[in-house]
């Protein structure tokens, strides 16, 4: 069993930069899809024989940048869902501050 006892619970900055991968990554995918998947398919074919030539169709190209763009709006939308839990969150620890005032 794995412990992450940097990030216990997955905590807010582990996920965060969590998502600004997933963006970051989203932005390679969807801006450069072919050097995207001659990126990813180096790693899966390290055991073969001539995968250097492999060429991606054009339609795979096309899905590899609409996956990108995805990406991408997962990530900014998990950065902003956690940015807006840190407001709400500091939001009720003044108003239970007010209300034991």
């Amino acid at each position: 069993m794995v412990m992450l006892n940097k990030c216990p619970s997955m905590g807010g900055k582990c996920r965060s930069a969590g998502y600004a991968w997933l963006a970051l990554n989203g932005v390679l995918y969807a801006l450069a899809p072919r050097l995207a998947l001659k990126m990813s398919s180096k790693m899966l074919t390290m055991g073969f024989e001539n995968a250097d030539e492999l060429e991606p169709r054009e339609w795979y190209q096309d899905a590899t940048r609409a996956t990108g763009v995805g990406m991408i709006a997962t990530g900014l939308a998990g950065l902003a869902f956690e940015r807006g839990g840190e407001d709400s969150q500091g939001d009720a620890e003044a108003d239970e501050a007010e209300t034991a005032a």
